[in-house]
Parts: structure tokens; C-alpha cells; sequence
């Protein structure tokens, strides 16, 4: 009796600590991917503005969406906010070192600053990992004017 005991109390356990961490009714995993969902709609739609807050919704909701970090940035380099996009990209990347379209977006916002140096730095990254995305830095890179 004493180890049935003991298996029961396991089991009541190990299901406590694979429930999920917001309690069943909350809406905020469901909330962050419509947000974000719908911050795409209004990024494809060039309302970047639009776009910014909703990412900005997404992140709110969930510090650790590393795309949403990525596009609030893309969003904010559309509007000329190079510096401000930049560190959206630097925090996607402190969650996901290796997400190439961050480091990409990260270098093209370089450029826009005109720091060559950093550009190249995210295009090596990229060359590193065997990204096609290198290419496309590549080409901004070669396109910046010389100083």
C-alpha cells in the first residue's frame, strides 16, 4: 500500500509541473499569437506604426517571443528608427543567438546607421551559419556609399 502511495503521489506530481504556466481560461498565449498575427497583417500592409504596437502587445504578453522582438524591430527600421531597431534585434537575439532573419534585419539597420563594421559582423554570423540570408546583407553591404 505504502508504494502505491508513493506512485500516486508521483504521478500527482509530475502533473502539476507539466501544467501548462497560465491557468486554463487565460488568455494570453492565445492573445500573443493573435497579436502577432495580426502585426504581420499590418506589416505586410506597410502600416508600420500599427505594426510596432502590436509586437509591442506581443512582447508585453510574452517577454520571450523572440520573433515578435524581430519584427517590432523590422517595423521600427521601416519607420527610420535604426537605433531603436537595433536593440529590438540585440534582445531576439539575446533569446535566440542564431536567428538568422534578426541578424539579417540587425545589419541592414547597421547600414541604415552607417556602421560597416557591425554590418559585416552580422554578415559573418550569417556566413557562419549557412545562412542564405548572407547573400541579401551581402549585397546592402556592397551597396553602402564609401566614407
Amino acid at each position: 500500500m505504502k508504494i502505491f502511495s508513493l506512485v500516486i503521489f508521483a504521478v500527482v506530481i509530475s502533473l502539476a509541473l507539466a501544467a501548462p504556466s497560465h491557468p486554463a481560461g487565460d488568455p494570453k498565449p492565445e492573445m500573443a499569437g493573435q497579436n502577432y498575427a495580426q502585426g504581420e497583417e499590418k506589416a505586410r500592409q506597410g502600416k508600420w506604426g500599427e505594426a510596432a504596437t502590436l509586437f509591442r502587445k506581443v512582447i508585453e504578453e510574452d517577454g520571450q517571443h523572440y520573433k515578435a522582438f524581430n519584427m517590432l524591430g523590422y517595423s521600427l527600421r521601416k519607420m527610420g528608427k535604426a537605433k531603436e531597431a537595433i536593440a529590438a534585434y540585440n534582445k531576439a537575439l539575446s533569446i535566440k543567438p542564431d536567428y538568422a532573419p534578426a541578424l539579417e534585419y540587425r545589419g541592414v539597420a547597421h547600414v541604415m546607421a552607417g556602421n560597416k563594421a557591425a554590418a559585416l559582423a552580422d554578415l559573418q554570423k550569417l556566413k557562419s551559419l549557412g545562412s542564405p540570408l548572407a547573400e541579401d546583407l551581402g549585397r546592402q553591404i556592397a551597396a553602402m556609399p564609401a566614407n
